[in-house]
């Protein structure tokens, strides 16, 4: 991606040298398998207590995660880090130059969000947050965490590299905040409150993120377009990393068969489909993933 010597967010928290760190991870397919399970503690205050504890517990040293095959304790090397917070935040600036004119077209203005960078763990409007949560856009503060290290994560552990990954990564969650800015993500939790069924839940999720997926293609087609962003092999790196976290693989991954009742993120073919239908036409009324509900 072109990205050297241009403009970058200034609606950036850098937390990174006061936030907690050194400590043991666990390996990313954990993070991701375990997260629909933390996801759901945000919704009720018995369940935030309970996160809490359990990021203390973590933080702490007095439990861990062993679920996919070892953590591993992080290093941070300064000039990496530092490399990749000048490149998020460059994205985060051609997120909001994109979508600040797709509000404008439609007579609206874009409430930019604010990205939290951060070391090992942090706090957030949506309660605790830890870089084994990896990168997620809380609704309540209307703002993306990320800790950089996810990144080597999803490199070395899952093979998508390249900085287009990261940037996909960075648009996917992006778009869960033109979902809360457009009423989706209030519409999805209250859709979710009325089925009894956690399969129908789990259905809705996956809906919910894989328009988060075709969102980001949007931006990839308007941002290439406004400010030629891309390089060979830059599109190819997104959908590496879009099948990469695909939960039928990371179920695979993790127990050698996959459960599709249980999937909150969609099929790495699901995920692929959607990133690649955003960056087609680069329209949101295609990305309805909704349609049919």
């Amino acid at each position: 991606m072109k990205w050297r010597n241009r403009k970058q967010s200034s609606n950036v928290e850098d937390r990174r040298s006061h936030s907690g760190g050194g400590v043991s991870l666990p390996s990313i397919g954990t993070i991701l398998f375990v997260w629909p399970v933390i996801k759901g503690l945000f919704r009720s205050k018995l369940g935030l207590a309970i996160l809490g504890i359990a990021v203390l517990a973590y933080l702490g040293g007095f439990i861990d995660l062993p679920l996919l095959g070892g953590g591993s304790t992080r290093v941070v090397d300064e000039e990496v880090d530092n490399e990749r917070a000048a490149f998020i935040r460059t994205v985060l600036a051609d997120t909001e130059a994109v979508w600040s004119e797709i509000f404008a077209q439609a007579g609206s203005r874009y409430p930019a969000p604010t990205l939290v960078l951060y070391r090992g763990s942090t706090t957030s409007g949506c309660g605790p947050a830890s870089a084994g949560m990896g990168p997620f856009y809380c609704p309540d503060d209307q703002k993306v965490y990320v800790d950089l290290g996810f990144f080597t994560d999803l490199e070395k552990e899952l093979g998508a590299g390249g900085d287009f990954a990261q940037a996909y990564v960075l648009a996917h969650e992006i778009g869960h905040h033109i979902q809360n800015m457009e009423g989706t993500l209030a519409q999805v939790q209250m859709a979710k409150q009325q089925v009894w069924g956690e399969a129908e839940k789990n259905q809705l999720q996956v809906r919910l993120e894989l328009q988060a997926d075709c969102y980001a293609g949007i931006w990839a087609n308007h941002a290439h377009k406004q400010f030629d962003i891309l390089e060979e092999g830059d599109l190819e790196e997104a959908l590496v990393a879009a099948a990469s976290i695909g939960d039928d693989r990371l179920q695979k991954q993790a127990r050698g068969f996959a459960i599709p009742h249980t999937f909150t993120h969609g099929s790495s073919k699901q995920r692929v489909e959607w990133f690649a239908r955003g960056v087609k036409n680069g329209r949101l009324n295609d990305c309805e993933t909704f349609e049919g509900q």
